[in-house]
C-alpha cells in the first residue's frame, strides 16, 4: 500500500455505519475481521493472529440506519 496507512478513521465518526466499513477495506484490505459494537461497550480480545477495527455505532437519523459515533475505528 502506497502512503501511511490509517490505523484509525476519525473522519469517519457521523458516517453510516456500511459506508464506513467499505471505505475501511478498500483502505485497510489486510483487515478481514470488523467488530461492531453499541456504545461504550467494550471490545473481546481478538482472535489470535488475526488484525480487526473496532467500529462503534448507534441508531441514525434515518429510519433503520446505523451511524458511527466515538470513539473514532480503530485497529484494535
Amino acid at each position: 500500500m502506497p502512503g501511511p496507512v490509517p490505523d484509525s478513521w476519525p473522519c469517519l465518526i457521523g458516517t453510516e455505519l456500511n459506508a464506513a466499513v467499505r471505505i475501511i477495506s478498500r483502505e485497510r484490505p489486510d483487515i478481514r475481521i470488523a467488530r461492531v459494537l453499541p456504545p461504550g461497550e467494550p471490545p473481546s480480545p481478538p482472535p489470535q493472529d488475526q488484525v480487526c477495527v473496532i467500529i462503534y455505532n448507534n441508531v441514525g437519523p434515518l429510519p433503520n440506519t446505523l451511524v458511527v459515533v466515538p470513539p473514532a475505528p480503530y485497529i484494535g
